[in-house]
């Protein structure tokens, strides 16, 4: 008895690949345009480059805090700095000083 192979209809085939011109559209699009395509890569370098300046500027920050904390240890205790501190803290002042207010903080 002859059995008949049933021929691929071409609408399935038209149809695979619509689908598969489908996916390659997709992913060139992300190629460029996607979070890690061509396109962002120039944003990365320019956020990276902003980022490193704002680092170096904190680590100025932090340099200038921990000398001014170590000045307040007991073993190189600045008696000026101490009082100009607590003075702040506290809002006392002597009546003969001249007070300069600056917004430093």
């Amino acid at each position: 008895m002859p059995t008949r192979l049933k021929r691929p209809s071409l609408r399935n085939k038209l149809a695979i690949a619509t689908v598969l011109i489908a996916f390659q559209g997709y992913l060139g699009y992300h190629l460029v345009e996607g979070n890690f395509g061509i396109v962002s890569q120039a944003k990365f370098s320019e956020q990276l480059i902003e980022l490193s300046q704002e680092r170096d500027q904190l680590a100025d920050r932090v340099e200038v805090a921990q000398n001014r904390n170590s000045l307040l240890t007991t073993d190189r205790l600045d008696p000026d700095l101490l009082t100009e501190r607590a003075r702040h803290l506290l809002g006392f002042s002597n009546p003969n000083d001249l007070i300069v207010s600056t917004d430093s903080e």
